[in-house]
């Protein structure tokens, strides 16, 4: 008696070991996306953390060179003052400096773009006022303050004039 319980017990048919398998396999294959998924997350994240690393190298030390931009703007400044011109002396030596300056800048990547006479591009320029002129329209007039770029980056925007 005990015999036939343990026969009873062990008997399965045919439909249930394939619906049994059905579901093994589903279970597995739901599996197998959530590892795919679950890898395809970790290289985003490795791709994301590698390219914030080297932006942190690249753009290392951008508030000290916005400080020193402001010097350099009174530098120039100096340079094309009234007086500094009449004492050629001390405008060679301020201009000696002033290049030196700004070769140590472009040494690091940091270097100022052209604006007059250039179409308006509000990625680099930012627009002080408009002025009526014979040129084009959105053609930069005059200059107030260089833009610079830092490798690929603007961190100072040329402020300008721009044609009507």
């Amino acid at each position: 008696m005990v015999a036939k319980k343990i026969k009873k017990k062990q008997t399965k048919t045919v439909a249930q070991y394939k619906k049994e398998n059905l579901k093994f396999s589903i279970a597995i294959k739901e599996l197998e996306k959530k590892n795919v998924r679950l890898l395809a997350e970790f290289d985003n994240y490795k791709k994301r953390s590698m390219s914030e690393r080297q932006n942190i190298f690249k753009y290392e030390g951008l508030e000290f060179i916005n400080s020193i931009l402001p010097a350099i703007d009174d530098f120039e400044r100096i340079l094309n003052s009234d007086e500094t011109k009449k004492n050629k002396a001390m405008h060679q030596g301020l201009d000696l400096l002033l290049q030196k300056l700004v070769s140590i800048l472009n040494e690091n990547g940091i270097s100022s773009y052209k604006a007059v006479n250039e179409v308006f591009n509000p990625d680099l320029h930012e627009a002080l006022m408009t002025q009526d002129s014979k040129k084009k329209k959105n053609i930069i007039l005059e200059e107030f303050q260089k833009g610079y770029k830092y490798h690929d980056k603007v961190i100072r925007h040329a402020k300008v004039i721009v044609s009507k």
